[in-house]
Protein backbone atom coordinates (compact mmCIF):
# COMPACT_ATOMS: atom_id res chain seq x y z
CA UNK A 1 0.00 0.00 0.00
CA UNK A 2 1.51 3.37 -1.04
CA UNK A 3 2.15 6.26 1.32
CA UNK A 4 -0.75 8.26 -0.17
CA UNK A 5 -3.16 5.33 0.28
CA UNK A 6 -1.97 4.82 3.85
CA UNK A 7 -2.43 8.56 4.58
CA UNK A 8 -5.92 8.57 2.99
CA UNK A 9 -6.86 5.44 4.92
CA UNK A 10 -5.67 7.09 8.14
CA UNK A 11 -7.74 10.22 7.45
CA UNK A 12 -10.82 8.13 6.62
CA UNK A 13 -10.35 6.10 9.81
CA UNK A 14 -10.00 9.27 11.90
CA UNK A 15 -13.15 10.77 10.35
CA UNK A 16 -15.05 7.53 10.88
CA UNK A 17 -13.87 7.36 14.47
CA UNK A 18 -14.92 10.98 15.05
CA UNK A 19 -18.39 10.32 13.59
CA UNK A 20 -18.78 7.10 15.56
CA UNK A 21 -17.75 8.96 18.70
CA UNK A 22 -20.00 11.99 18.14
CA UNK A 23 -23.13 10.23 16.88
CA UNK A 24 -23.80 8.22 20.06
CA UNK A 25 -23.34 11.41 22.10
CA UNK A 26 -25.85 13.27 19.91
CA UNK A 27 -28.29 10.36 20.02
CA UNK A 28 -27.96 10.10 23.78
CA UNK A 29 -28.60 13.84 24.16
CA UNK A 30 -31.83 13.44 22.16
CA UNK A 31 -32.90 10.45 24.26
CA UNK A 32 -32.17 11.94 27.68
CA UNK A 33 -35.52 13.74 28.08
CA UNK A 34 -37.38 10.47 27.52
CA UNK A 35 -35.00 8.50 29.74
CA UNK A 36 -35.25 11.08 32.53
CA UNK A 37 -39.04 10.75 32.49
CA UNK A 38 -38.54 7.31 34.02
CA UNK A 39 -36.60 8.72 36.99
CA UNK A 40 -38.79 9.25 40.06
CA UNK A 41 -38.22 11.16 43.28
CA UNK A 42 -36.84 8.95 46.02
CA UNK A 43 -34.68 6.79 43.75
CA UNK A 44 -30.98 6.42 44.58
CA UNK A 45 -28.04 7.07 42.22
CA UNK A 46 -27.67 3.39 41.30
CA UNK A 47 -31.26 3.22 40.05
CA UNK A 48 -30.73 6.44 38.06
CA UNK A 49 -27.64 5.03 36.33
CA UNK A 50 -29.51 1.82 35.46
CA UNK A 51 -32.35 3.82 33.85
CA UNK A 52 -30.42 6.66 32.19
CA UNK A 53 -26.80 5.52 31.98
CA UNK A 54 -23.61 6.87 33.52
CA UNK A 55 -23.51 10.66 34.02
CA UNK A 56 -20.81 12.70 32.30
CA UNK A 57 -19.95 14.35 35.63
CA UNK A 58 -20.97 14.24 39.27
CA UNK A 59 -20.70 17.28 41.58
CA UNK A 60 -20.94 17.16 45.39
CA UNK A 61 -22.88 20.23 46.56
CA UNK A 62 -24.52 21.94 49.51
CA UNK A 63 -28.01 23.31 48.87
CA UNK A 64 -29.13 26.43 50.69
CA UNK A 65 -32.91 26.74 50.34
CA UNK A 66 -34.75 30.05 50.56
CA UNK A 67 -38.32 28.89 50.22
CA UNK A 68 -38.47 27.05 46.90
CA UNK A 69 -35.31 28.80 45.62
CA UNK A 70 -31.85 27.39 46.22
CA UNK A 71 -28.23 28.53 46.09
CA UNK A 72 -26.00 25.60 45.13
CA UNK A 73 -22.52 25.65 46.65
CA UNK A 74 -19.45 23.57 45.77
CA UNK A 75 -15.96 24.17 47.17
CA UNK A 76 -17.31 27.12 49.17
CA UNK A 77 -18.44 28.95 46.01
CA UNK A 78 -21.89 29.43 44.54
CA UNK A 79 -21.97 27.43 41.29
CA UNK A 80 -25.66 27.83 40.47
CA UNK A 81 -28.80 29.69 41.56
CA UNK A 82 -32.04 27.83 40.96
CA UNK A 83 -35.20 29.85 40.99
CA UNK A 84 -38.32 30.44 38.95
CA UNK A 85 -37.48 34.16 38.91
CA UNK A 86 -34.34 34.16 36.73
CA UNK A 87 -35.60 37.17 34.74
CA UNK A 88 -36.14 39.25 37.87
CA UNK A 89 -32.59 40.13 38.82
CA UNK A 90 -32.38 43.56 40.37
CA UNK A 91 -29.65 46.16 39.99
CA UNK A 92 -31.29 48.53 42.47
CA UNK A 93 -29.10 50.05 45.12
CA UNK A 94 -31.95 50.69 47.53
CA UNK A 95 -31.63 47.28 49.23
CA UNK A 96 -33.44 48.34 52.39
CA UNK A 97 -36.52 49.33 50.42
CA UNK A 98 -36.43 46.04 48.53
CA UNK A 99 -36.32 43.99 51.70
CA UNK A 100 -39.49 45.67 52.97
CA UNK A 101 -41.40 44.59 49.85
CA UNK A 102 -43.70 41.58 50.17
CA UNK A 103 -42.31 40.32 46.85
CA UNK A 104 -38.71 40.45 48.08
CA UNK A 105 -36.68 37.31 47.38
CA UNK A 106 -33.25 36.96 49.02
CA UNK A 107 -32.03 34.90 46.07
CA UNK A 108 -32.15 38.01 43.82
CA UNK A 109 -29.13 39.49 45.59
CA UNK A 110 -26.92 36.45 45.06
CA UNK A 111 -24.49 35.83 42.20
CA UNK A 112 -22.58 32.79 40.95
CA UNK A 113 -19.01 33.00 42.24
CA UNK A 114 -19.90 34.36 45.69
CA UNK A 115 -18.55 32.63 48.80
CA UNK A 116 -20.82 30.94 51.35
CA UNK A 117 -20.13 33.79 53.82
CA UNK A 118 -21.26 36.38 51.25
CA UNK A 119 -24.45 34.40 50.65
CA UNK A 120 -25.28 34.34 54.36
CA UNK A 121 -24.46 38.06 54.70
CA UNK A 122 -26.66 39.12 51.78
CA UNK A 123 -29.52 36.64 51.91
CA UNK A 124 -29.50 35.67 55.59
CA UNK A 125 -29.87 32.19 57.01
CA UNK A 126 -31.53 29.66 54.67
CA UNK A 127 -34.81 28.02 55.56
CA UNK A 128 -33.17 24.63 54.91
CA UNK A 129 -29.66 23.34 54.18
CA UNK A 130 -28.94 19.93 52.63
CA UNK A 131 -25.92 18.10 51.32
CA UNK A 132 -26.35 16.50 47.91
CA UNK A 133 -25.06 15.50 44.50
CA UNK A 134 -25.80 16.78 41.00
CA UNK A 135 -25.57 14.19 38.23
CA UNK A 136 -25.07 15.82 34.82
CA UNK A 137 -25.77 13.82 31.66
CA UNK A 138 -25.33 16.89 29.45
CA UNK A 139 -25.18 20.57 30.38
CA UNK A 140 -28.96 20.66 29.99
CA UNK A 141 -29.92 17.36 31.60
CA UNK A 142 -29.42 17.01 35.34
CA UNK A 143 -30.65 14.91 38.27
CA UNK A 144 -30.43 16.41 41.76
CA UNK A 145 -29.98 14.15 44.78
CA UNK A 146 -30.19 15.17 48.44
CA UNK A 147 -29.10 12.75 51.17
CA UNK A 148 -28.66 10.08 48.50
CA UNK A 149 -32.21 10.31 47.08
CA UNK A 150 -33.53 12.00 43.92
CA UNK A 151 -35.30 15.27 44.73
CA UNK A 152 -35.44 16.93 41.30
CA UNK A 153 -35.10 15.93 37.64
CA UNK A 154 -34.20 18.71 35.19
CA UNK A 155 -34.61 17.75 31.54
CA UNK A 156 -34.10 21.34 30.33
CA UNK A 157 -31.58 23.11 32.55
CA UNK A 158 -31.41 26.85 31.77
CA UNK A 159 -29.31 27.79 28.77
CA UNK A 160 -25.73 28.99 29.17
CA UNK A 161 -26.59 32.59 28.32
CA UNK A 162 -29.14 32.72 31.13
CA UNK A 163 -26.40 31.77 33.56
CA UNK A 164 -24.54 34.99 32.69
CA UNK A 165 -27.25 37.00 34.46
CA UNK A 166 -26.31 35.29 37.72
CA UNK A 167 -22.53 35.50 37.47
CA UNK A 168 -20.62 38.11 39.41
CA UNK A 169 -17.09 38.25 38.07
CA UNK A 170 -14.23 38.34 40.54
CA UNK A 171 -12.35 41.61 40.86
CA UNK A 172 -10.50 42.67 43.99
CA UNK A 173 -10.46 46.23 45.27
CA UNK A 174 -6.78 46.34 44.26
CA UNK A 175 -7.66 45.22 40.73
CA UNK A 176 -10.38 47.84 40.47
CA UNK A 177 -7.93 50.52 41.68
CA UNK A 178 -5.47 49.39 38.97
CA UNK A 179 -8.20 49.72 36.34
CA UNK A 180 -9.14 53.21 37.56
CA UNK A 181 -5.53 54.45 37.58
CA UNK A 182 -4.83 52.93 34.15
CA UNK A 183 -7.89 54.54 32.62
CA UNK A 184 -6.95 57.88 34.20
CA UNK A 185 -3.47 57.69 32.63
CA UNK A 186 -4.97 56.80 29.25
CA UNK A 187 -7.31 59.80 29.39
CA UNK A 188 -4.46 62.05 30.52
CA UNK A 189 -2.54 60.93 27.40
CA UNK A 190 -5.57 61.65 25.21
CA UNK A 191 -5.71 65.19 26.61
CA UNK A 192 -2.05 65.79 25.71
CA UNK A 193 -3.04 65.41 22.04
CA UNK A 194 -5.85 67.95 22.26
CA UNK A 195 -4.92 71.21 20.54
CA UNK A 196 -6.94 74.42 20.43
CA UNK A 197 -6.21 74.83 16.72
CA UNK A 198 -7.85 71.48 16.00
CA UNK A 199 -11.01 72.55 17.76
CA UNK A 200 -10.97 75.79 15.76
CA UNK A 201 -10.61 73.82 12.50
CA UNK A 202 -13.55 71.63 13.44
CA UNK A 203 -15.74 74.58 14.38
CA UNK A 204 -14.84 76.37 11.14
CA UNK A 205 -16.08 73.27 9.23
CA UNK A 206 -18.50 71.76 11.73
CA UNK A 207 -20.51 69.44 9.45
CA UNK A 208 -18.29 66.36 9.85
CA UNK A 209 -17.90 66.87 13.60
CA UNK A 210 -21.65 67.23 14.14
CA UNK A 211 -22.38 64.13 12.05
CA UNK A 212 -19.68 62.19 13.94
CA UNK A 213 -21.21 63.23 17.25
CA UNK A 214 -24.71 62.20 16.12
CA UNK A 215 -23.37 58.86 14.86
CA UNK A 216 -21.73 58.08 18.20
CA UNK A 217 -24.20 59.40 20.73
CA UNK A 218 -27.56 59.24 18.93
CA UNK A 219 -27.57 56.68 16.10
CA UNK A 220 -25.45 53.94 17.71
CA UNK A 221 -27.35 53.76 21.05
CA UNK A 222 -30.71 53.82 19.19
CA UNK A 223 -29.69 51.08 16.73
CA UNK A 224 -28.18 49.04 19.57
CA UNK A 225 -31.56 49.12 21.28
CA UNK A 226 -33.16 47.82 18.04
CA UNK A 227 -30.52 45.05 17.85
CA UNK A 228 -31.29 44.08 21.47
CA UNK A 229 -34.99 43.78 20.67
CA UNK A 230 -34.20 41.64 17.61
CA UNK A 231 -31.80 39.12 19.17
CA UNK A 232 -33.39 39.23 22.68
CA UNK A 233 -30.35 38.34 24.78
CA UNK A 234 -30.61 37.92 28.54
CA UNK A 235 -30.99 41.12 30.61
CA UNK A 236 -27.37 41.52 31.74
CA UNK A 237 -26.05 40.94 28.19
CA UNK A 238 -28.54 43.47 26.80
CA UNK A 239 -27.51 46.06 29.39
CA UNK A 240 -23.85 45.43 28.55
CA UNK A 241 -24.56 46.16 24.88
CA UNK A 242 -26.45 49.35 25.77
CA UNK A 243 -23.65 50.52 28.09
CA UNK A 244 -20.91 49.95 25.50
CA UNK A 245 -22.95 51.88 22.92
CA UNK A 246 -23.35 54.74 25.42
CA UNK A 247 -19.57 55.05 25.96
CA UNK A 248 -17.46 57.55 23.98
CA UNK A 249 -15.01 56.55 21.26
CA UNK A 250 -11.90 54.64 22.30
CA UNK A 251 -8.47 56.23 22.58
CA UNK A 252 -6.95 53.89 19.95
CA UNK A 253 -9.28 55.28 17.25
CA UNK A 254 -6.74 58.01 16.39
CA UNK A 255 -4.10 55.36 15.70
CA UNK A 256 -6.55 53.39 13.54
CA UNK A 257 -7.51 56.54 11.60
CA UNK A 258 -3.85 57.28 10.80
CA UNK A 259 -3.40 53.77 9.36
CA UNK A 260 -6.65 54.06 7.35
CA UNK A 261 -5.59 57.36 5.65
CA UNK A 262 -8.59 58.96 7.34
CA UNK A 263 -8.93 62.53 8.64
CA UNK A 264 -6.73 62.24 11.74
CA UNK A 265 -7.42 65.84 12.75
CA UNK A 266 -11.15 65.09 12.78
CA UNK A 267 -10.48 61.85 14.66
CA UNK A 268 -8.54 63.59 17.44
CA UNK A 269 -11.18 66.31 17.66
CA UNK A 270 -14.05 63.82 17.81
CA UNK A 271 -12.24 61.83 20.52
CA UNK A 272 -11.76 65.02 22.50
CA UNK A 273 -15.36 66.16 22.07
CA UNK A 274 -16.75 62.68 22.82
CA UNK A 275 -14.58 62.36 25.94
CA UNK A 276 -15.81 65.69 27.30
CA UNK A 277 -19.52 65.26 26.55
CA UNK A 278 -19.47 61.61 27.75
CA UNK A 279 -19.55 62.96 31.31
CA UNK A 280 -23.27 63.56 30.85
CA UNK A 281 -24.11 61.76 27.56
CA UNK A 282 -23.01 58.29 28.73
CA UNK A 283 -25.24 58.27 31.86
CA UNK A 284 -28.07 59.92 29.90
CA UNK A 285 -27.99 57.39 27.05
CA UNK A 286 -27.72 54.41 29.39
CA UNK A 287 -30.55 55.66 31.57
CA UNK A 288 -32.77 56.35 28.53
CA UNK A 289 -32.27 53.11 26.61
CA UNK A 290 -31.77 50.94 29.71
CA UNK A 291 -35.10 51.98 31.19
CA UNK A 292 -36.83 51.72 27.82
CA UNK A 293 -35.47 48.18 27.47
CA UNK A 294 -36.70 47.35 30.96
CA UNK A 295 -40.20 48.46 30.04
CA UNK A 296 -40.44 46.79 26.62
CA UNK A 297 -38.43 43.56 26.76
CA UNK A 298 -40.10 40.20 27.19
CA UNK A 299 -37.32 39.41 29.67
CA UNK A 300 -38.07 42.19 32.11
CA UNK A 301 -35.30 43.24 34.44
CA UNK A 302 -36.30 45.93 36.94
CA UNK A 303 -33.50 48.48 37.06
CA UNK A 304 -33.09 51.66 38.99
CA UNK A 305 -30.19 53.53 37.38
CA UNK A 306 -28.49 56.07 39.58
CA UNK A 307 -27.61 58.58 36.83
CA UNK A 308 -25.92 60.90 39.32
CA UNK A 309 -23.66 58.12 40.62
CA UNK A 310 -22.71 57.22 37.04
CA UNK A 311 -22.14 60.87 36.09
CA UNK A 312 -19.94 61.36 39.15
CA UNK A 313 -17.92 58.24 38.32
CA UNK A 314 -17.48 59.22 34.66
CA UNK A 315 -16.35 62.72 35.67
CA UNK A 316 -13.73 61.27 38.01
CA UNK A 317 -12.53 58.78 35.37
CA UNK A 318 -12.64 61.08 32.34
CA UNK A 319 -13.16 64.69 33.34
CA UNK A 320 -10.41 65.14 35.95
CA UNK A 321 -7.61 63.37 33.95
CA UNK A 322 -8.53 65.31 30.79
CA UNK A 323 -8.53 68.66 32.63
CA UNK A 324 -5.14 67.83 34.17
CA UNK A 325 -3.80 66.77 30.77
CA UNK A 326 -4.96 70.02 29.15
CA UNK A 327 -3.39 72.09 31.96
CA UNK A 328 -0.14 70.13 31.71
CA UNK A 329 0.04 70.65 27.94
CA UNK A 330 -0.64 74.38 28.38
CA UNK A 331 1.93 74.90 31.15
CA UNK A 332 4.67 72.62 29.81
CA UNK A 333 4.44 72.61 25.97
CA UNK A 334 8.06 71.48 25.41
CA UNK A 335 7.76 68.55 27.80
CA UNK A 336 4.40 67.67 26.26
CA UNK A 337 5.94 67.54 22.77
CA UNK A 338 8.55 65.05 24.04
CA UNK A 339 6.20 62.72 25.91
CA UNK A 340 3.15 62.73 23.61
CA UNK A 341 4.34 59.88 21.35
CA UNK A 342 5.60 57.64 24.20
CA UNK A 343 2.36 58.30 26.06
CA UNK A 344 0.35 57.25 23.00
CA UNK A 345 2.26 53.95 22.86
CA UNK A 346 1.84 53.54 26.61
CA UNK A 347 -1.90 54.18 26.30
CA UNK A 348 -2.26 51.46 23.66
CA UNK A 349 -0.30 48.91 25.73
CA UNK A 350 -2.06 49.98 28.93
CA UNK A 351 -5.45 49.44 27.34
CA UNK A 352 -4.49 45.91 26.30
CA UNK A 353 -3.17 45.25 29.81
CA UNK A 354 -6.34 46.76 31.18
CA UNK A 355 -8.54 44.26 29.33
CA UNK A 356 -6.16 41.36 30.06
CA UNK A 357 -6.45 42.20 33.77
CA UNK A 358 -10.22 41.87 33.52
CA UNK A 359 -9.79 38.44 31.88
CA UNK A 360 -7.03 37.21 34.21
CA UNK A 361 -9.12 37.17 37.38
CA UNK A 362 -11.96 35.36 35.63
CA UNK A 363 -10.23 33.16 33.07
CA UNK A 364 -12.33 30.08 33.90
CA UNK A 365 -15.60 31.97 33.39
CA UNK A 366 -14.38 33.43 30.10
CA UNK A 367 -13.18 30.12 28.71
CA UNK A 368 -16.52 28.54 29.60
CA UNK A 369 -18.81 31.24 28.23
CA UNK A 370 -16.89 33.25 25.60
CA UNK A 371 -18.51 31.31 22.76
CA UNK A 372 -21.91 32.66 23.81
CA UNK A 373 -21.14 36.35 23.44
CA UNK A 374 -18.61 36.14 20.57
CA UNK A 375 -21.26 36.43 17.84
CA UNK A 376 -23.20 39.08 19.78
CA UNK A 377 -20.12 41.33 20.07
CA UNK A 378 -19.24 40.63 16.42
CA UNK A 379 -22.74 41.68 15.27
CA UNK A 380 -22.80 44.71 17.57
CA UNK A 381 -19.39 45.94 16.45
CA UNK A 382 -20.30 45.39 12.80
CA UNK A 383 -23.46 47.42 13.39
CA UNK A 384 -21.37 50.24 14.91
CA UNK A 385 -18.96 50.32 11.96
CA UNK A 386 -21.80 50.23 9.42
CA UNK A 387 -23.63 52.99 11.32
CA UNK A 388 -20.67 55.35 11.06
CA UNK A 389 -20.00 54.56 7.40
CA UNK A 390 -23.67 54.78 6.38
CA UNK A 391 -24.27 58.11 8.10
CA UNK A 392 -21.08 59.58 6.62
CA UNK A 393 -22.13 58.39 3.16
CA UNK A 394 -25.72 59.56 3.58
CA UNK A 395 -24.57 63.12 4.32
CA UNK A 396 -22.07 63.13 1.45
CA UNK A 397 -18.92 63.56 3.55
CA UNK A 398 -15.47 63.27 1.93
CA UNK A 399 -13.94 59.79 2.05
CA UNK A 400 -11.33 60.61 4.74
CA UNK A 401 -14.10 61.97 6.99
CA UNK A 402 -16.29 58.94 6.29
CA UNK A 403 -13.47 56.63 7.32
CA UNK A 404 -12.88 58.62 10.48
CA UNK A 405 -16.52 58.55 11.55
CA UNK A 406 -16.71 54.82 10.81
CA UNK A 407 -13.73 54.15 13.08
CA UNK A 408 -14.85 56.59 15.79
CA UNK A 409 -18.27 54.92 15.95
CA UNK A 410 -16.88 51.37 15.84
CA UNK A 411 -14.10 51.85 18.41
CA UNK A 412 -15.76 52.38 21.79
CA UNK A 413 -14.16 53.10 25.16
CA UNK A 414 -15.06 49.71 26.61
CA UNK A 415 -12.47 50.32 29.34
CA UNK A 416 -14.77 52.98 30.77
CA UNK A 417 -17.61 50.48 30.51
CA UNK A 418 -15.63 47.88 32.47
CA UNK A 419 -14.79 50.30 35.27
CA UNK A 420 -18.45 51.31 35.55
CA UNK A 421 -19.53 47.66 35.54
CA UNK A 422 -17.13 46.73 38.36
CA UNK A 423 -18.12 49.75 40.43
CA UNK A 424 -19.80 48.25 43.56
CA UNK A 425 -22.21 51.19 43.68
CA UNK A 426 -23.43 50.55 40.13
CA UNK A 427 -23.33 47.01 38.71
CA UNK A 428 -20.82 45.21 40.97
CA UNK A 429 -19.31 43.06 38.20
CA UNK A 430 -22.58 41.74 36.74
CA UNK A 431 -21.54 38.84 34.49
CA UNK A 432 -23.27 39.46 31.15
CA UNK A 433 -22.34 43.16 31.15
CA UNK A 434 -18.69 42.46 31.98
CA UNK A 435 -18.40 39.72 29.34
CA UNK A 436 -19.70 42.05 26.63
CA UNK A 437 -17.46 44.99 27.59
CA UNK A 438 -14.32 42.87 28.06
CA UNK A 439 -14.66 40.97 24.79
CA UNK A 440 -15.59 44.18 22.95
CA UNK A 441 -12.29 45.64 24.24
CA UNK A 442 -10.36 42.88 22.47
CA UNK A 443 -12.53 42.47 19.39
CA UNK A 444 -12.71 46.14 18.38
CA UNK A 445 -8.88 46.21 18.21
CA UNK A 446 -9.00 43.27 15.79
CA UNK A 447 -11.84 44.67 13.66
CA UNK A 448 -10.34 48.17 13.72
CA UNK A 449 -6.95 46.92 12.52
CA UNK A 450 -8.60 44.85 9.79
CA UNK A 451 -10.69 47.70 8.38
CA UNK A 452 -7.91 50.30 8.72
CA UNK A 453 -5.42 47.96 6.99
CA UNK A 454 -7.85 47.42 4.10
CA UNK A 455 -8.41 51.16 3.74
CA UNK A 456 -4.67 51.86 3.93
CA UNK A 457 -4.32 50.04 0.59
CA UNK A 458 -7.27 51.77 -1.07
CA UNK A 459 -6.77 55.19 -2.71
CA UNK A 460 -8.93 58.05 -1.47
CA UNK A 461 -9.80 59.32 -4.94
Amino acid sequence: MGKRKIRNFGIQAAVAGFILGICPMALNAQHYPKLLEKVEKGMDSTQVVVLVGAPTRSVSVDRLFYGTDQAVIANNKVIDIRTEHAGKITLKREKAEQRKSKDYKPIAELRIGMSRDEVLTLAGSPTLEQGGTDLYFTNRHRVELSEGKVTQVEAHVKKDMEILDWIRLNFTSGGLLFMNITLAFIMFGVALNMKVKEFKAVFSRPKSAIIGFLSQFVALPALTFVLVLIIQPTPSVALGMILVAACPGGNISNFMSSIAKANVELSVSLTAIATMVAIFMTPLNFALWGKLYSGTSNMVIPISIDAWEMMKTVFILLGIPVILGLLFAYKFPKTTAKITKPFRIFSFLAFIGFVVAAFASNVNFFLEYIHIIFLIVFAHNLLALLTGFSIGTLFGLPRPDRRTITIETGIQNSGLGLVLIFNPNLFNGLGGMAFIAAWWGIWHIISGLIISSIWSKKPLS
